[in-house]
């Protein structure tokens, strides 16, 4: 089977994909500190219709849509140029200030355990004045339901907080998921040290090779995701308050550590490949060491058949009775002797 997938490029003029049978679902959480309403439909009307200025509102958009996502943006003025990023995949983490929104785009990972593959989700953030707008193409997986259930919580920090920090909670989320990627990759490669060191096969350049593979397609999601925490800290943008910023410097910690795992992991499965190489030249070294060996020790023997094999009339011993004997005695004894030799000096 082959495991291999392409590299993932980004074309602005390809659109997220929604399968047919993938309704996009709107979830809003309404909330304050004592208070919060939430609910999930399939009608962009009802999502936006009860919007409270005075409370956070989270909207989740599960499945993306042109039309949808277009009419969406229009109703909470987001310009043109966000909308176009939203829908656009392939693109690295990045960042924007525009008008009244912060925006930002960041990969969320997960890890295919059949297959042993990254798979790389785009997920679009929205800010604006007490509303959050979150867009992520597969409603299946995302890693933000332990947020929803804090924010069941009255007495949690984030039903305390402003947009901006719900905004930290959905970026330190998806920068936490890594390390689960990052934890699965790490087992593979000892696995693999451990196929090395025991029994080298000519399968595990191929798993080196694939895994290498994988910490290259993850080096690349993560590492333009630093930069995007990092303008968010260093933002003067009033939607994110200075009382918060200490939080994004918390994911911003967090996303540098990963990188350097990820680095370090790139590092090991190079040097995992030249340990297999080392293996199997040394593998191959002793083989030819011992055929070495083998042929340095029977050559007295042959030199001494090819003398006793040559077509004179007096040949030594020829005429004995026990000449043969002699014969196949000296050449034991010179090949012993040769033996011991080779092992006094160690070169076997």
């Amino acid at each position: 089977m082959n495991k291999r997938k392409k590299l993932s490029t980004y074309n602005p003029k390809r659109e997220i994909v929604t399968l047919p049978d993938m309704p996009t679902v709107y979830s809003n959480y309404s909330y304050n500190e004592k208070t919060i309403e939430t609910f999930a439909t399939k009608s962009f009307e009802q999502c936006t219709f009860h919007i409270d200025p005075q409370n956070v509102t989270w909207i989740n958009v599960d499945g993306l849509r042109k039309e949808e996502v277009e009419e969406l943006c229009e109703r909470f003025h987001i310009h043109p140029l966000l909308a176009e990023d939203i829908l656009s995949i392939g693109q690295r983490a990045k960042s924007d200030d525009i008008d009244s929104h912060l925006f930002a785009l960041m990969p969320m990972l997960y890890y295919n355990t059949n297959t042993g593959l990254i798979q790389i989700e785009q997920l679009s953030i929205v800010l604006s004045e007490n509303l959050l707008i979150s867009f992520q193409p597969d409603p299946t997986q995302d890693p933000f339901n332990p947020l929803r259930e804090r924010l069941k919580n009255p007495k949690t920090p984030v039903r305390e907080r402003g947009a901006d920090y719900l905004a930290y909670c959905l970026m330190d989320a998806v920068v936490d998921d890594y390390y689960t990627v990052i934890e699965k990759l790490s087992e593979r490669l000892e696995r693999l040290e451990d196929e090395v060191i025991r029994k080298p096969n000519d399968s595990i350049l191929l798993k080196v090779s694939l895994i290498r593979h994988e910490l290259m397609t993850l080096k690349r999601a993560i590492t333009p995701v630093r930069e995007l925490i990092n303008s968010f800290r260093h933002s003067e943008n009033p939607l994110v308050l200075d009382a918060n910023r200490k939080y994004f410097k918390d994911v911003y910690d967090h996303i540098t550590l990963a990188i350097e795992y990820t680095e370090n992991y790139r590092e090991m499965a190079t040097n995992l490949q030249d340990l297999y190489v080392n293996q199997v030249n040394t593998k191959m070294n002793e083989v030819m060491k011992i055929l070495t060996v083998v042929t340095t020790i029977l050559a007295p023997a042959t030199v001494i058949g090819g003398v006793f094999g040559m077509n004179f009339v007096k040949i030594p011993f020829s005429d004995h009775p026990h000449g043969f004997v002699y014969t196949v005695l000296i050449m034991l004894s010179i090949s012993v002797l040769m033996l011991l030799y080779f092992r006094k000096k160690g070169w076997f």
